[in-house]
């Protein structure tokens, strides 16, 4: 475990922004947890362009709503990186159905954007405040 590197979390890296993120986080010198959770491929695939930017990754399953889940994935980071330097906050979700189609949302699917979007935002922050208090960079 290597302490003197800094160590970012991106939650929702295995594509778009969160890839960005993870990997301009590498090429400024930072390990990364890429966090996923349907897109294994995808992940993995960031992974390496993390890797190959110089970073050190731990590729990490976890729904973000989840907060077991998110509490093991932090624990993780702990026990990986031994640091948490960064949060970066991507996860997201939605359904493709037109705003003003309110009967086409389904309970359930609102339900799901709601935890992913806002309760997952809430769960991984307050799991991840004491490893940033921790950090060198404070919090």
């Amino acid at each position: 475990m290597n302490q003197d590197k800094p160590a970012a979390l991106v939650t929702g890296a295995a594509t778009g922004i969160g890839r960005s993120a993870a990997v301009a986080l590498a090429e400024n010198g930072y390990d990364v947890v890429v966090n996923y959770r349907r897109s294994e491929e995808a992940a993995r695939n960031t992974a390496e362009q993390v890797q190959g930017a110089g970073g050190r990754t731990l590729l990490y399953r976890c729904d973000v709503s989840d907060d077991s889940c998110v509490r093991a994935m932090l624990g993780a980071t702990e026990k990986e990186f031994g640091r948490l330097d960064v949060l970066i906050n991507n996860a997201g979700t939605t359904v493709d159905v037109e705003p003003k189609n309110l009967e086409g949302m389904k309970v359930e699917d609102w339900n799901r954007i709601f935890n992913v979007n806002v309760l997952g935002l809430f769960l991984v922050t307050r799991a991840a405040v004491p490893l940033l208090r921790n950090s060198p960079n404070g919090c």
